[in-house]
């Protein structure tokens, strides 16, 4: 298995084998120190795993704190000293901290601080009057301002706090006018790098792209062909090949350090993203490492940055190894780029199920262990099987469409996400799993189950199709 091997293997990659990259960028998003357990350690590790690889920088888009207390920003900080001292590597290079803030930074949107006291506020309340221009000063020696622009190395950086993007419960345009203002001051011979919490929309991730974007970012990028965005919010996995869009801009998804996909972003409202699927869903998607358990999800990058391209590595905090191949991205973004999303899929060949695999049916009279909440206990049909394979680089499975069929018509259907999807593809051979309530189906009748495994861009491999299976005549038979 890749994790054992990489416990015995050095951190550091063979970084700029070509040549050395003009500069070295590490790149985290979604921390939420305090959401969950060994949030810390895990930032901790990322940090020096970047300070191996010998980074000029590291950018962080937003979420280092899960619910806008200053101790938990305090946590990052005290992490990020402790590896670079004075903003030093330990041969005494600058390496430079980029941050944007993100929702979770702000958290009005919940009532937790109702009950606490101005005193209170002012010692854990990120947000509460004059607090984030003393704590950006205190903990990380920077100025607050809701844009801001820094130089590293000759390359430019710019980013818009949550608050600058974000306010009165709607996104505002500030943005545009601001990066109208720096037009004429950015080199358009090489690329500026930007950065926010939300996805510009209709961009990287597709169809969870600007879920929490006005579409300011994008209008204001569009501009840019030298633009290189790297944003976070959604919490996709950057298994995902969809990580990565080139249009009129490049933007890149930042991953999350908090968990490896979110399966609310994935699975549990697929429904809401597959308007024609009826189907019931009683089961979350069940990986628990992805949730950041033992040993956990979270992901992060390292950017090289050289005259005409980028390579991107995407590397597994828990494992240690990367999580699929590099990308390496041209730059500045072309029309026909490799990696507009319609070229990646023609690309890519669809994942199929290996020779010999087979569908199984079992009836769970008393319900299944990874039924939902609310579901538990509920007659159900268990549908397994096993991982469809790889049959091209970034052609990995994503997600199984499962359809339940009696004399020749479809029944119930099922969009899942793969098992195993957001780990390291060596670690990621992991049998599929699908609920599907009896209550749904037509008792006592012969059903097939068809399984059509499809990679990131909706290409669909071969269907798995069941031997008939008998239902029984009631729930509990």
């Amino acid at each position: 298995m890749c994790g054992a091997l990489a416990a015995a293997a050095a951190p550091r990659l063979v970084v700029g084998a070509e040549s050395r990259p003009n500069l070295i960028l590490g790149v985290v998003s979604d921390v939420h120190i305090g959401g969950r357990k060994g949030t810390e350690e895990a930032i901790k590790k990322t940090f020096a795993w970047f300070a191996a690889n010998r980074v000029d920088a590291v950018l962080c888009s937003g979420d280092i704190a899960h619910s806008g207390r200053i101790s938990q920003l305090k946590a990052f900080a005290d992490a990020w000293h402790a590896t670079f001292p004075g903003g030093k590597s330990s041969d005494n290079r600058k390496v430079e901290l980029l941050i944007a803030t993100g929702n979770h930074e702000f958290p009005s949107w919940h009532g937790a601080w109702n009950k606490f006291t101005r005193e209170q506020m002012l010692n854990e309340s990120f947000q509460f009057e004059d607090n984030p221009k003393r704590i950006w000063d205190t903990f990380f020696g920077l100025k607050w301002e809701p844009f801001w622009r820094r130089e590293v190395k000759g390359y430019t950086f710019i980013g818009a706090h949550w608050n600058a993007i974000y306010e009165n419960g709607h996104f505002n345009k500030a943005l545009e006018d601001y990066m109208k203002e720096q037009s004429g001051t950015i080199d358009p011979s090489r690329p500026f790098f930007f950065t926010q919490h939300p996805h510009p929309r209709g961009t990287c991730h597709g169809k969870f792209s600007g879920c929490a974007d006005g579409g300011a970012a994008t209008r204001a990028l569009s501009a840019f062909p030298n633009a290189i965005a790297f944003t976070g919010h959604s919490h996709c996995a950057i298994t995902d090949e969809r990580t990565v869009w080139q249009g009129t801009f490049t933007s890149i998804g930042a991953g999350c350090m908090h968990e490896g996909g979110s399966p609310f972003i994935y699975d549990n409202i697929s429904a809401k993203w597959h308007p024609n699927f009826k189907q019931k869903l009683m089961a979350p998607y069940f990986d628990p490492e992805a949730w950041g358990g033992d040993p956990g999800g979270g992901a992060c990058e390292l950017v090289e940055v050289y005259d005409d391209h980028l390579i991107v590595h995407r590397h597994s905090v828990p494992y240690g190894v990367p999580l699929g191949s590099p990308w390496t991205v041209p730059i500045p973004a072309k029309k026909g780029s490799l990696y507009d999303f319609a070229s990646r899929a023609k690309k890519n060949l669809p994942p199929q199920f290996p020779d010999g695999a087979k569908v199984k049916i079992e009836v769970c009279a008393d319900g299944h262990p990874h039924e939902g909440v609310g579901h538990r206990g509920e007659p159900c049909i268990c549908v397994t099987f096993p991982r469809a394979k790889t049959m091209s680089d970034g052609g990995r499975v994503l997600e199984y469409l499962v359809e339940v069929s009696a004399g020749g018509k479809v029944v119930a259907k099922s969009l899942i996400l793969a098992n195993g999807f957001t780990r390291p593809e060596c670690e990621g051979d992991i049998e599929g799993e699908c609920l599907i309530s009896l209550k749904s189906l037509p008792a006592g009748e012969l059903v097939v189950v068809s399984v059509v495994p499809r990679n990131s861009f909706e290409q669909a491999g071969r269907a798995l199709v069941s031997a008939p299976h008998k239902l029984p005549e009631n729930a509990k038979a």
